[in-house]
């Protein structure tokens, strides 16, 4: 029997993904559960194992592009079966199949011409992302220690190698040009994470209504509730942040309101009963021309505690900066929480946060700053929390959004609240 295989749907609303590195070579046979491929999608690199054993027949290249549902190899039971299949001019009928955590299935097509991949055998352990990384960086897997689980090399060891062999991401440009014209500084691929940021971005300022809020909320009781925290950090075991406070109030919000916390799919708005909020988590590069962006989820928000959320929080941002995180880390979010922390440090700043689709809601907080405000017909210095709220008026509309910033600014300016 030869068993079909098509690119996997891995989250809510891919489209495409694309093949980073075929770990078995075309005829080769492969193990049921081995892993067979990496998927490169929405900023992240997954392993993929192999659903079925036999031998292999690859319908598209690495580094090849490919729509939800297209043919990406086919897997025959028996070397006979997979001869025929390379000799026969017309496609064999096929039992189709996909990596277990797929979900749909759709029309199969024409296979591509086969592309060999690496040898298998002997091969060091590495996460699909590390393996992109040495790939671009030409960097020897084999002559670099992992220190990730097993030993398997991962992000932050292809990152610690490449500080005396830096990547061709960015190419300078040193010829020599006419007096008074323009010289190039770098050419960077518009390719991989980069490519991603920029599709979606360019999709969420030109498929949806996005519609702006700015608001400030006095948060001077929320930082002396902080400091508190950070007095117990030992018997907490752990420092609370205010991005904490942040998630726990946007969860406690969306569940008041519950419009803010939907999705909009083709005519349809669905309401989430979960609130799983993206916590935004910018990667800088070794150079300028390298920063990154990627937004893990952290699941039913509103059913834990600030401990809790720190500590889900911390082991995310770890994860997404040694980049370690899996295509399940970053899916399924039904809000967006964002930050403009440090743009303007010491000064008020908020900027106008995109939608990430198909999200209808996304929140920004700024930098708390000291400021003097009128507090019962007096003037006194109070801690000032400038936000943004940007909402898809597809979605929802303004005296729904207008309920859920007076909740958010509540529960924010009144921290006890969060504990009830």
């Amino acid at each position: 029997m030869i068993r079909e295989m098509v690119m996997p749907q891995l989250a809510m609303g891919m489209s495409e993904g694309t093949i980073v590195q075929w770990m078995a070579t075309e005829g080769e046979r492969i193990g049921r559960d081995a892993v067979l491929l990496s998927i490169e999608t929405e900023k992240v690199v997954t392993d993929l194992p192999a659903p079925y054993s036999g031998y292999l027949h690859i319908c598209t290249a690495a580094g090849t592009t490919v729509p939800v549902e297209k043919r990406i190899a086919q897997v025959a039971e028996t070397e006979t079966e997979y001869r025929q299949l390379l000799a026969s001019p017309v496609p064999i009928p096929t039992d189709r199949a996909r990596p277990a955590d797929a979900h749909a299935s759709g029309p199969a097509a024409e296979p591509a011409p086969a592309a060999a991949a690496e040898p298998a055998r002997g091969r060091p352990r590495a996460s699909g992302l590390a393996r992109k990384l040495a790939a671009q960086r030409a960097l020897d897997l084999a002559a670099i220690v992992g220190t990730g689980p097993g030993g398997r090399i991962v992000r932050r060891d292809i990152e610690a190698v490449a500080v005396q062999a830096p990547a061709p991401a960015a190419t300078p440009v040193t010829a020599a040009t006419a007096p008074g014209a323009q010289r190039e500084r770098a050419r960077i691929p518009l390719t991989g994470m980069r490519k991603a940021i920029a599709d979606r971005m360019l999709r969420a300022k030109t498929q949806t209504a996005q519609t702006y809020v700015f608001f400030e909320v006095d948060v001077t009781r929320l930082i002396a509730a902080r400091q508190t925290l950070l007095a117990r950090e030992a018997e907490l075991g752990m420092r609370i942040s205010t991005t904490a406070f942040h998630v726990r109030a946007l969860a406690l919000a969306c569940r008041e309101v519950p419009i803010c916390n939907a999705t909009i799919h083709g005519t349809e708005i669905v309401v989430w009963e979960q609130i799983n909020i993206g916590v935004a988590v910018a990667l800088p590069g070794k150079t300028e021309f390298e920063s990154g962006l990627v937004v893990p989820v952290l699941r039913d928000a509103a059913s834990k505690g600030l401990v809790a959320i720190e500590r889900e929080l911390k082991d995310l941002v770890a994860r997404a900066k040694a980049g370690t995180l899996t295509a399940a880390d970053t899916t399924d979010g039904t809000v967006t929480l964002s930050s403009a922390v440090g743009f303007m440090p010491g000064n008020w700043c908020v900027a106008t946060p995109l939608l990430n689709q198909p999200q209808v809601l996304n929140f920004q907080p700024g930098s708390a700053i000291q400021k003097p405000v009128v507090v019962d017909g007096e003037i006194a210095v109070r801690t000032m929390l400038p936000c943004g709220v940007t909402f898809d008026h597809r979605a929802t509309d303004g005296e729904p959004v207008a309920r859920f910033n007076r909740r958010l600014a509540d529960f924010l300016g009144h921290p006890e609240l969060m504990l009830l």
